[in-house]
Parts: structure tokens; C-alpha cells; sequence
């Protein structure tokens, strides 16, 4: 599979090994489609809703404040509660992905008692993507609300 976002120029696409073809995310509009049916991340092995999940996590916990890999998948847990299982290879393909196109930057900065370690910064991109993905997930939570409610009316 070849990461895409639809302003990557052609020299930063790769190809992940094990991954077949397939087309852009958001292409067939589904139910996690980014805003504008464009999504930012190129398919990696894992559903499109758990990747807009964790990429909406990732996003909310950078701009709380900077973070380091790892404790960026301990928040992004917390805040996805038990919705989908957060693991580390995918929290660091989506952080790639999000750095490559433009949303965050990251830095090394020296440990205090071991190596250096990779530090998250959410960028003005990232907090309009964020912005967007707020009215998606809100517009989607009154609708599952509605179907809910529609069917326990329906079983009372």
C-alpha cells in the first residue's frame, strides 16, 4: 500500500511491506470518513475507524502539551476508553503519517536518566484537522444516540 495524503508530493510516498493495494481512506465515504470525505492517513493494516480514532486521540493529547511516543499511547487510551485496543506500532505509523503531512513535528530531546527520546508537537495544521474531526464525531454521536435511542423504544 502506498501512503498517500492528497498533498503529499510524489518523492515522500513509500510502500509498506505486507500491504496490498487499495484506494485513498474516506474514498467510499464511510462512516469514518475524514471531513470533506479526504482522509489524512493511508490505509495501515488497521480499520478506518480505529485509525480516525486514534488519530483524533493522538491530536487531543498534543494539544494538551508536547509528548513523548510512549506516553502519548497511554493518553491516547485513556481517551479512546475501551473503544479500541491503542497498541504502540500503530500509534507510531499514525504519528509518521501525521508528520509527514504537516499536522505535527517532532524533536529529539536528551533523557534525564536514559536515551534520547522523540518529542510530539501538534502544528497549526494539526489543530485544524482536529477542529474538523470535532464536528465529524460530534455529528456522528447524534446519530448513533438517535439509532440507540430508536431501538430501545422499539424493545420496550
Amino acid at each position: 500500500m502506498i501512503d498517500t495524503a492528497p498533498d503529499m508530493p510524489a518523492g515522500r510516498r513509500r510502500r509498506r511491506r505486507g500491504q496490498g493495494g487499495g484506494g485513498r481512506p474516506g474514498a467510499a465515504g464511510g462512516a469514518w470518513s475524514a471531513p470533506g470525505g479526504t482522509g489524512v492517513l493511508a490505509p495501515s493494516g488497521i480499520s478506518e475507524g480505529k485509525r480516525s480514532l486514534i488519530e483524533t486521540g493522538l491530536l487531543i493529547a498534543l494539544i494538551e502539551e508536547s509528548r513523548h511516543g510512549y506516553t502519548l499511547v497511554a493518553r491516547v487510551q485513556e481517551l479512546v476508553g475501551g473503544q479500541v485496543s491503542v497498541d504502540p506500532g500503530s500509534v507510531y505509523r499514525i504519528l509518521r503519517v501525521l508528520e509527514e503531512a504537516g499536522m505535527i513535528s517532532s524533536s529529539w530531546e536528551a533523557g534525564v536518566a536514559g536515551p534520547q527520546r522523540r518529542i510530539y508537537t501538534i502544528e497549526p495544521e494539526g489543530r485544524r484537522q482536529l477542529r474538523s474531526w470535532a464536528t465529524v464525531l460530534a455529528q456522528r454521536g447524534e446519530a448513533l444516540l438517535a439509532l440507540a435511542e430508536a431501538a430501545e423504544g422499539r424493545l420496550a
